[in-house]
């Protein structure tokens, strides 16, 4: 990257590709811990029962959900780098990258679905003891949805910075 600009060709330097592992590699092993802070910031300052449930749930199912949600959120940088980096008048990926690049992110997707899934079922008795006590299903759905949000809100400007990092070397 930090080579003679003007020689450089359009293929990524060993560096690079180097840079671009690592990167996956972090964000595949940070997604946990990112997960647990996602539950503990929920919980952060006064927290009322919805947070409370949401917060805890997070931070006990961090180790399940939080790898695939860092592969993922890895993926979707490299699909987003790879496309502010195509040109318009490049010649096109052509169907074998397509269909790899679907078959990645499909398996990935696929991968936190089925860890959701599993998380879900773990915690059905919790669930079913809740709504025994007299909680609303509303609150449950209410707390799902205060997971998704908390995990996008840390996720989404996480993946974006990473890909405008990723697409910096080869942009110049």
């Amino acid at each position: 990257y930090a080579g003679d600009t003007a020689t450089r060709d359009a293929a990524p330097s060993a560096g690079v590709l180097l840079g671009w592992a690592l990167a996956t590699l972090g964000l595949a092993l940070a997604g946990p811990g990112l997960t647990h802070l996602c539950g503990r910031l929920l919980q952060a300052v006064r927290p009322g029962a919805l947070r409370l449930l949401a917060g805890r749930v997070l931070m006990e199912e961090s180790h399940r959900v939080g790898r695939p949600l860092g592969v993922v959120c890895a993926v979707a940088s490299a699909a987003y780098a790879a496309a502010a980096l195509h040109d318009a008048d490049a010649t096109d990926f052509g169907p074998l990258s397509v269909i790899g690049a679907v078959v990645v992110a499909g398996c990935t997707v696929a991968t936190l679905l089925t860890a959701a899934v599993e998380a879900k079922h773990a915690r059905t008795d919790t669930t079913d003891a809740l709504l025994r006590l007299g909680a609303p299903p509303t609150t449950l759905r209410a707390a799902a949805a205060l997971r998704a949000g908390a995990l996008l809100a840390v996720f989404g400007p996480l993946t974006l910075v990473v890909a405008q990092l990723a697409s910096l070397p080869l942009a110049r």
